[in-house]
């Protein structure tokens, strides 16, 4: 691409890229106008650009169309420019598919970083393969590619930046993300960072396309890979829901959720009595109770175990609210207590 020009003070084109795109990576209606084109350069005007600047970036700009014979959409205004012609985008009617969710709570960071994310997708492998993924990176969108069976470039990866990492498989699967609280995550927060403080689980992922629930094979499948990690991971609490959830690994409490199967760690077992005659038990920890062939599915959480409302840390009238105690379940079957000069992690 054409060096982007220098503009006046207060003024700046930055330019990233390029990244190689699939069509699952591109909006429906980007296509009759870009056609096949598969490499996507990211440009941002920033700061304040005066009148010259402004002649500057279009000159520029139409260069740059002309010599890559490329398409410039922009963002703001969903207007397209080609070196043949320009127009708006077709408004894109598609809507958004609700995505349900495979999410996995436990407590040894250290233990994922070192050998449980390898062991997770042996599991993948042997049980369902379609849940492996096949891109990988630290941003959108997602430049790294499996390569055959070798995995190898993907756990590199994942131990180089265990903090900023996602993936993506094939359907009925989609993006994949973790946070796991190790060592390595914190290299690159500071050490008084208020997260430090805070109560923290790993927290593994799995995006799920709503028509696996309708493909009986493709569900046993997935309840057995279920059962696997939940083993694997020694889950404090794993659940498998009909709608995506909010959580990460700030850990207040269970969520408030009406799961499709659920599996209950030891510390919750133990202050949870009434699931005590339910489902059945795996491993030497773990209590799984599914949505049985009647429809009945599983109990919600009791009131003192769900995590409750938090501080509204987006409110500008709340600023500091990050060194306002959260607000943890009333029963939090962990020893642990909000201290705001205690940095734990």
């Amino acid at each position: 691409m054409i060096e982007p020009p220098r503009l006046d003070v207060g003024g700046h084109i930055n330019v990233d890229g390029p990244y190689s795109l699939d069509q699952d990576d591109i909006p429906e209606n980007y296509l009759p106008v870009i056609g096949r084109k598969r490499v996507l350069s990211r440009i941002q005007l920033e700061g304040h650009l005066t009148p010259s600047d402004q002649s500057c970036v279009d000159e520029w700009l139409g260069q740059v169309i002309r010599e890559t014979k490329g398409v410039l959409i922009d963002l703001q205004t969903d207007r397209f420019e080609t070196p043949t012609r320009s127009g708006l985008l077709e408004a894109d009617h598609g809507q958004p598919e609700s995505l349900a969710e495979m999410a996995f709570y436990f407590e040894d960071g250290e233990k994922f970083y070192e050998s449980g994310f390898a062991d997770v997708l042996g599991e993948c492998a042997r049980i369902m393969p379609e849940a492996l993924p096949v891109k990988f990176g630290y941003y959108e969108p997602l430049q790294g590619r499996i390569k055959g069976d070798d995995f190898s470039e993907l756990v590199s990866s994942f131990k180089q930046e265990s903090s900023l990492f996602f993936m993506q498989a094939k359907s009925p699967f989609g993006h994949i993300s973790l946070n796991v609280p190790c060592k390595k995550t914190f290299e690159k927060y500071g050490k008084t960072h208020f997260t430090r403080r805070k109560f923290l689980l790993g927290h593994l992922r799995f995006d799920l396309r709503p028509s696996i629930f309708r493909h009986p094979v493709k569900l046993a499948k997935l309840q057995s890979l279920f059962e696997q990690i939940c083993v694997a991971l020694d889950v404090v609490y794993a659940e498998i829901t009909d709608r995506q959830s909010r959580n990460s690994w700030l850990w207040y409490g269970l969520p408030d959720n009406q799961p499709r199967t659920i599996c209950v760690g030891r510390r919750y077992q133990e202050v949870w009595p009434d699931i005590s005659g339910l489902g059945y038990s795996i491993a030497e920890h773990q209590k799984i109770i599914s949505t049985d062939r009647f429809g009945k599915k599983p109990p919600r959480p009791p009131q003192d175990l769900i995590a409750p409302a938090q501080p509204d840390l987006s409110d500008p009238r709340h600023r500091d609210t990050r060194d306002i105690p959260p607000n943890y379940a009333a029963t939090f079957p962990f020893n642990f207590q909000f201290d705001p000069n205690n940095y734990i992690w």
